[in-house]
């Protein structure tokens, strides 16, 4: 990768977590702050030691504090969220690749506005190298969503910068961002405009050729229009496995 390309990178993805994420500015206070934990696993490969198919699956499970105010039973937290990916893709070689997927997610509040099913269609493409700073990525996905109260397509953008910084043959500094912006808006909640953003800051583990984890902290700020946003503070927990 380019020094300038690099260095242009870098620059966008320290903007974004800057400028992009309300739960730096001033913001912040009309803001509900909130808990969890976020699990993540992960699952990619080849189909076939040459081939440039690929395939990948993921299931996350997430627990979070209930809404404030608290209930009468006071403080709690609850499984909010179930959300699983699976797509096929191809390789054009060693820095790019695109997949095409389906995603299915449910949440129950306060990660949505009542239990609700969603189907997602999305198309995504990666552009990952080595550089003298570490392993960089830039992912740009876009995403159909559909959901089972009501027959509008929300649609949907999002774009990662990931960086992880090598200690040693094991272990790594990793740091990243995504920005969500909503390309239109419809009558079940997306509004055109800034969605959410997510910063992750932690450490990797790299196990063997196949099995590596990152433990880290995450801040996602979700812009909500006409009520107070949610900002959440979530221990992320992530474990890759990647098929030769």
């Amino acid at each position: 990768m380019p020094l300038s390309l690099r260095r242009l990178a870098l620059v966008l993805w320290s903007l974004s977590i800057t400028s992009t994420c309300p739960a730096m500015d001033d913001g912040i206070e009309g803001a509900e702050q909130l808990f969890g934990v976020w699990s993540n696993l992960m699952v990619s490969g080849k189909f076939g030691q040459d081939s440039p198919w690929l395939y990948y699956s993921d299931v996350s499970l997430r627990t979070t504090e209930t809404a404030r105010p608290f209930g009468d039973a006071g403080q709690q937290f609850q499984v909010s969220s179930v959300v699983t990916h699976d797509a096929i893709g191809y390789r054009f070689d060693a820095r790019q690749s695109v997949h095409v997927g389906y995603a299915f997610a449910y949440a129950v509040p306060p990660l949505a506005r009542e239990p609700m099913n969603e189907n997602r269609a999305w198309e995504q493409y990666t552009f990952a190298t080595p550089t003298a700073l570490g392993s960089f990525q830039w992912r740009s996905r876009l995403e159909q969503r559909t959901v089972n109260i009501s027959g509008d397509t929300a649609v949907r953008f999002r774009q990662l910068v990931r960086l992880a910084y090598p200690l040693d043959a094991a272990w790594s500094l990793v740091g990243a961002n995504e920005l969500f912006i909503n390309l239109n808006s419809v009558d079940w909640g997306p509004a055109g405009g800034f969605d959410q953003n997510r910063v992750f800051v932690g450490v990797g583990y790299k196990f063997d050729a196949t099995w590596r984890a990152e433990i880290g902290y995450m801040n996602q700020y979700i812009n909500r229009d006409a009520v107070y946003d949610r900002d959440f503070n979530l221990m992320s927990l992530n474990l890759y496995a990647d098929i030769p």
